[in-house]
């Protein structure tokens, strides 16, 4: 025995060789006892040539070669749709009902366009105002560029509210022409807004007081009337500070009391 024979490896228990057409996990592998007979069953109902048959295309003879045309097939011919009937021809114009027919007026264009081209107005050419070298390019009418206002004819003049607020405003040129009517001091206007203010400060903190729930007839009905005094005093308060000038009756001596 060699020394070379003698090595580690001899001592481990070797596996048997399989066989090349078996795998390695061969004895792992499941496979069903009825394969064969679904295989079979899978094919027993599977034919060839069943649908269309067999190809029954005889073979040329050799001894009848083939002939020009003779496996030409000759299409049916085309026959023409023939109508049984025509359709009646369209009817011609009756020369007879287009003279009994008004006679439209004539009318004369190169007269109508003389007339036009007089009445007309001469087309000016529109302005431009070319921004680069490009050629972009914007209209001057309607831009801004140009003093169009001045030319108005109501240009310079005072407008019509103001010449009305003018006339409004001035006691002289009033149209009374009595002394019925005098002009409120402005020391006696100064004292109603303050009156009016320190009413209407009494009658918030009163309206303040009220519960948050209102349960009773008598509470709702006096919340109701708060509130429409306070938009009275307010109405009343905008008034007197929004004119400057306020008119009344000459009889009317209570002002303060108001």
């Amino acid at each position: 025995m060699n020394i070379v024979d003698e090595t580690i490896y001899n001592l481990l228990n070797h596996l048997p060789k399989c066989s090349s057409s078996q795998s390695s996990h061969s004895k792992h592998y499941y496979r069903s006892i009825f394969a064969s007979n679904v295989l079979q069953n899978f094919n027993k109902e599977k034919y060839s040539h069943r649908t269309m048959g067999l190809a029954t295309v005889s073979k040329p003879d050799p001894t009848h070669p083939l002939r020009r045309r003779q496996n030409y097939t000759e299409l049916p011919k085309v026959i023409p749709l023939i109508r049984s009937h025509r359709m009646p021809p369209i009817p011609r114009l009756n020369k007879q009902n287009d003279r009994n027919k008004l006679e439209k007026p004539s009318k004369n264009f190169i007269e109508y366009n003389i007339d036009q081209m007089k009445n007309s107005l001469p087309i000016c050419p529109r302005r431009y105002v070319v921004l680069d070298r490009k050629g972009n390019k914007f209209l001057i009418d309607g831009s801004g560029l140009q003093k169009d206002f001045i030319y108005k004819k109501n240009y310079g003049k005072i407008p019509r509210y103001l010449e009305a607020r003018k006339i409004y405003d001035e006691p002289s040129n009033s149209n009374f022409t009595d002394n019925s009517i005098i002009l409120i001091p402005p020391e006696e206007r100064l004292c109603l807004i303050n009156n009016l203010k320190n009413r209407y400060e009494d009658t918030f903190a009163e309206y303040q007081r009220l519960p948050l729930r209102l349960e009773t007839a008598s509470i709702i009905m006096k919340k109701k009337d708060l509130t429409n005094e306070l938009d009275s005093i307010e109405r009343d308060l905008d008034f007197l500070e929004k004119h400057q000038k306020i008119f009344i009756d000459n009889n009317y001596s209570d002002i303060n009391n108001s």
